[in-house]
């Protein structure tokens, strides 16, 4: 009898632990109905931002993404935790399991307010587009910024390599052309790579050389937004981005991405070339950062009226030399500088060039007369030249430390890790194609335009005769 008893009592015990999990297991599959509906409420809500403010979506871009994703990443494990619960205690009340439903949808409510106020004060423009092919210091440069950089680069190759010849009629060209032994379009993806890496290098450097009456602030962040949206209201969106596509540069927000970066390095070139030496680490020889494409320079220039070639109704430069004592003298100047002399006052009593500060000219490859230009890159940092011939006259040519060695020091000093996988994706030919096809849309339109306005003006023509016969 005692054994019926205890049979009859432990099938009602389990009876009951029978019916308890089957309770437990049904809140928990209504909970976790009540959690896909949170989810999915979260998910209606956040697509309802990601709508109204599409033209804010790339400003958001990764932090949205990451905030999105640990909101969901949370209630799975919310369900999960639930359903382990359920299948292993009956201590879990369904009070217990409300509340975490309300926990989620509380985080939800969170995410919605956290990202508005994240856009809210986020900058207008600005944000990285594209695939990075490099980070520098933690900042990314994308394939995007790039574009600009390469533009710039192979229209100065174009016209560098071409010479006389050039005509500027970029379609078809062939950017894959050898020149000494390597495709142009691998020197221009190279030169335009590292371009873009100076200047970010450099923009990163404003917080800390640009100070009191000249720090970059809020205020010029603002004026670079206002600049950016008068262009937009002149030229409409459309129209401003067509102008940007005919430099390299793929939407209104990367052109001012762009902008912002070259305002920024202006700043702060400007700023060191005041007083250069304060802003050269100790220690540092600069002589190790110079390049063969860039560089300072001072040098003391001798005019020469060139009797061969001088317009006969026009009256020579008094100041200017003949050919034969101008090279006389600047081989004299050249010897006397090598010998020791000082240059700024050898400068100060035969220079001709009225444009020339102490500071001479910071210069990359393309900007001044090719003799001089290859004469100056030749040289050593503090080493003086053998005179130099150019259109000009006599040039004695001093190689200085400047800027750009400044900026190749930061480079050196900066991490930099490239994504050789997206920078090989970036083609030369790709870009310029879109410049030209962008440019010659642009001129066309403008065209229309002007002929539009032209007929619009003729109409009124008559019109007016008309009023004052009248």
């Amino acid at each position: 009898m005692d054994n019926e008893k205890n049979d009859a009592l432990n099938e009602k015990v389990q009876q009951v632990k029978d019916d308890v999990t089957a309770k437990i297991a049904d809140a928990a599959s209504e909970i976790k109905e009540e959690i896909a509906e949170a989810d999915a409420a979260a998910s209606e809500a956040v697509s309802e931002i990601k709508d109204t403010a599409a033209d804010k979506a790339a400003e958001v871009g990764e932090a949205f993404e990451d905030i999105a994703a640990d909101v969901k990443n949370n209630m799975t494990e919310t369900a999960q935790f639930v359903e382990k619960k359920a299948g292993k205690s009956v201590n879990l009340s369904v009070g217990a399991l409300v509340g975490i439903v309300v926990g989620c949808l509380a985080v939800a409510a969170l995410v919605v307010f956290l990202i508005m106020n994240y856009m809210q004060g986020q900058p207008k423009y600005g944000k990285a587009e594209g695939k990075a092919i490099a980070t520098v210091n933690g900042e990314k440069l994308t394939d995007a910024d790039l574009g600009y950089y390469i533009y710039a680069e192979a229209t100065n190759q174009y016209y560098e390599v071409e010479g006389d010849n050039a005509d500027g009629e970029l379609e078809g060209y062939d950017w894959d052309k050898d020149v000494d032994g390597r495709k142009l379009s691998d020197i221009i993806k190279e030169n335009a790579y590292n371009d873009a890496i100076s200047d970010m290098v450099t923009s990163q450097k404003t917080s800390e050389i640009l100070t009191g009456d000249t720090v970059w602030d809020e205020e010029d962040d603002q004026q670079i937004q206002s600049t950016v949206d008068s262009y937009v209201q002149q030229f409409g969106e459309d129209g401003f981005n067509l102008r940007a596509k005919s430099m390299g540069i793929s939407s209104v927000n990367e052109y001012a991405r762009i902008y912002a970066m070259v305002m920024k390095c202006q700043e702060v070139q400007a700023e060191i070339e005041d007083d250069f030496n304060s802003f050269v680490p100790d220690g540092v020889n600069l002589g190790d950062y110079t390049q063969d494409n860039k560089g300072s320079a001072k040098h003391i220039l001798l005019m020469v009226n060139d009797n061969t070639n001088i317009d006969p109704a026009a009256t020579p430069d008094p100041e200017a030399y003949d050919d034969a004592t101008a090279a006389a003298l600047a081989q004299t100047i050249s010897e006397q500088a090598k010998a020791g002399g000082d240059f700024d006052s050898l400068m100060e009593q035969y220079n001709q060039d009225t444009g020339e500060t102490s500071s001479g000219y910071t210069f990359g490859e393309g900007e001044m007369v090719p003799e001089f230009e290859e004469a100056a890159f030749a040289l050593a940092l503090d080493q003086v030249s053998d005179p130099v011939k150019t259109d000009y006259g006599y040039h004695v040519i001093k190689r200085i430390a400047g800027f750009y060695e400044l900026q190749n020091y930061w480079k050196s000093q900066a991490k930099i890790s490239e994504n050789k996988g997206n920078l090989d994706k970036v083609s030369v030919k790709g870009i310029m194609d879109g410049v030209y096809q962008s440019g010659k849309q642009l001129q066309a339109e403008e065209e229309a335009q002007y002929a539009s306005e032209d007929e619009s003006d003729t109409e009124a023509e008559p019109a007016e005769s008309a009023a004052a016969t009248e």
